[in-house]
């Protein structure tokens, strides 16, 4: 039978996750540069940039051709999420005791 605390680490994990294809999908949407959307993408950038630690802000950032950005920050900061995520699964498999 899971634990309260089993079931908080297994929530927190759906979250981590969540906010993990969220900056991978922030990251795509980045990386077209659409002229319609283009105050769209530069308010995105600048609010999920005001989330993320300042280690690695603006870090790994690269120029497209096209006039997009490649967001290596977001995705590093994904990456990372998704280790807590995998992390946590385990702890939360752990206490159930499999």
């Amino acid at each position: 039978m899971p634990s309260a605390r089993s079931g908080v680490l297994r929530a927190v994990d759906v979250c981590l996750r969540v906010a993990a294809a969220l900056l991978v999908a922030a990251a795509a949407f980045l990386l077209v540069p659409l002229p319609e959307l283009r105050a769209a993408q530069i308010e995105l950038a600048l609010a999920v940039q005001g989330l993320e630690p300042t280690c690695v802000r603006g870090l790994l950032v690269l120029g497209t051709g096209a006039g997009g950005a490649v967001r290596g920050d977001f995705l590093l900061c994904a990456a990372a999420l998704l280790l807590l995520d995998w992390i946590l699964g385990r702890a939360s498999r752990t206490s159930q005791g499999l």
